[in-house]
C-alpha cells in the first residue's frame, strides 16, 4: 500500500490482525515500528462488531453490551498504543421485538461510557451510520442527533460516512456531506457492491462537497468484501489512482463563486 502511494491503513480490530486481546503489547509495538518504516499512519481502527462474538452495543442482553464495553475499551487503548486517533464507533441494531428507543438509549449508555475513555486517552469516536447492516442509525443527521443525546461535543466524537450506506439507502452523498458539516471527521470510499471508487459512480460531486466543507480527513479504501477476490492488489491499486485524480482536479471544478473563503490563496 505504502508503495502505491497510501498515506495510511485502516486496521480491522480482529483475528488474525489486531484482535486486542490477542494483541500483545510488544505486538502493537511491532505493528507501530512496520508502519513507520513505510513512511504511512494506522488512520483508523476498525471493530467487527458482527458475526459470532455479536458485541451489538444496543442489545437487550446485558452480557452482549458488557462484551460490547469490553471489546472497544480494548480498541480505544490499541488505538492510542498504534498512535491512530480514530476508533469507528457502530451504535449497532435492533433485536426481534425490542423497542427502537430502548436499542438507541442502550447505544447511547454506551457511547458515554466509551467517550470516558476516548477523551482520556486522546482518541476519536467516530460514529458511524451503517443502514446496509444496522438500524440503529442510519445517517449523518441521525449521527448527530446521537452525539447530542449522548451529549458528546467534537472534542472525542464526530460523523463518520461511508459512501455504501449512503448509496443503499438511495441517499444524495452530497447532502450527508453537508449535513455532517464540521462534525466529519472520517471517510469511508467504496462503490455499490465494495466496488473501486469510479467503477459505477460518478465521485467528483462528494469530492468537491468534501472540499467545499473545508474537510481535511482520511478518506479510508473500505473496499473488496464480502468476497473472494482473486485480485486485492489491483483494487487496492485502481481505488488510489481513481481519487487521487479526481482529488488533484477538485480546484478546478469548482466554480469561483463557489469556493470556500480562503481557497482562492
Amino acid at each position: 500500500m505504502a508503495e502505491m502511494g497510501y498515506d495510511g491503513i485502516e486496521i480491522g480490530a480482529a483475528a488474525p490482525h489486531a484482535f486486542p486481546e490477542h494483541t500483545s503489547s510488544a505486538r502493537r509495538k511491532e505493528i507501530l515500528a512496520h508502519v513507520k518504516r513505510r513512511g504511512i499512519q494506522v488512520s483508523g481502527l476498525c471493530p467487527a462488531l458482527g458475526g459470532g462474538p455479536g458485541y451489538n452495543p444496543a442489545s437487550p442482553d446485558k452480557e452482549e453490551r458488557e462484551a460490547n464495553y469490553k471489546y472497544i475499551k480494548g480498541c480505544i487503548e490499541m488505538a492510542h498504543d498504534l498512535e491512530c486517533e480514530n476508533v469507528l464507533w457502530l451504535p449497532g441494531w435492533t433485536r426481534s421485538k425490542q423497542p427502537r428507543q430502548e436499542a438507541w438509549n442502550y447505544a447511547v449508555e454506551g457511547i458515554q461510557r466509551h467517550a470516558e475513555i476516548a477523551r482520556f486517552l486522546g482518541v476519536k469516536l467516530a460514529v458511524e451510520p451503517t443502514a446496509e447492516v444496522s438500524d440503529v442509525i442510519e445517517h449523518a443527521g441521525d449521527s448527530l442527533r446521537f452525539m447530542e443525546a449522548a451529549g458528546i461535543g467534537p472534542d472525542v466524537a464526530g460523523v463518520m460516512l461511508d459512501t455504501i450506506h449512503v448509496f443503499y439507502r438511495g441517499d444524495d452523498i452530497r447532502e450527508q456531506i453537508n449535513e455532517a458539516g464540521d462534525r466529519l471527521c472520517y471517510m469511508h470510499i467504496s462503490d455499490v457492491n465494495r466496488d473501486a471508487p469510479g467503477t459505477h459512480t460518478d465521485f467528483r460531486g462528494a469530492v468537491d462537497e468534501l472540499a467545499l466543507i473545508g474537510y481535511d480527513g482520511w478518506l479510508s479504501m473500505e473496499v473488496g468484501f464480502p468476497r473472494r477476490d482473486h485480485n486485492p492488489d489491483g483494487i487496492t491499486r485502481q481505488s488510489i489512482e481513481y481519487m487521487r485524480k479526481i482529488l488533484s482536479e477538485q480546484k478546478d471544478r469548482i466554480a469561483s463563486w463557489r469556493q470556500p473563503a480562503g481557497a482562492h490563496k
